[in-house]
């Protein structure tokens, strides 16, 4: 059996990679970043769901987050046009390019939802933070 979380790490980090917006991608969670807008990202839940005695499924859940900081540019722009624009590039590149279409011979989908958007402290003053779910639902029948 393969290394599901490593081969769930290295799909999202190639996804985001193709996204231009972005200039940092961490895989931890982190406070201090080189770059913006940078997206954190990193495992946050597992679930099993039971549908019937023949289909089951396992949801990875990872929380991500865009981050900008929010001292350069005017806070309209940056929840108007920053973090929009590259939570849309992100959403897209998700669209676009997800071909995990199966994983150690388990049929997977792809979900991402939306979560709070807001400012928060940071070291270097405020960042402008909008939240996703990035949900993967992989069949694990028996």
């Amino acid at each position: 059996m393969s290394t599901i979380y490593k081969t769930l790490y290295s799909e999202i980090e190639t996804i985001l990679e193709s996204v231009t917006n972005v200039k940092q991608i961490v895989k931890y969670p982190i406070s201090k970043f080189d770059a913006y807008p940078a997206v954190v990202y990193f495992p946050s839940e597992i679930s099993n769901i039971f549908s019937t005695s023949s289909d089951n499924f396992r949801e990875y859940k990872f929380k991500m987050y865009v981050v900008v900081g929010a001292s350069q540019e005017t806070l309209a722009n940056i929840f108007e046009n920053v973090l929009s624009n590259t939570c849309d590039a992100i959403l897209q590149a998700f669209d676009t390019n997800w071909n995990l279409n199966s994983l150690d011979g388990h049929r997977v989908w792809l979900r991402i939802d939306s979560g709070n958007w807001g400012l928060e402290d940071s070291d270097k003053g405020l960042i402008a933070v909008a939240e996703m779910n990035l949900i993967i639902k992989m069949s694990v029948n028996n």
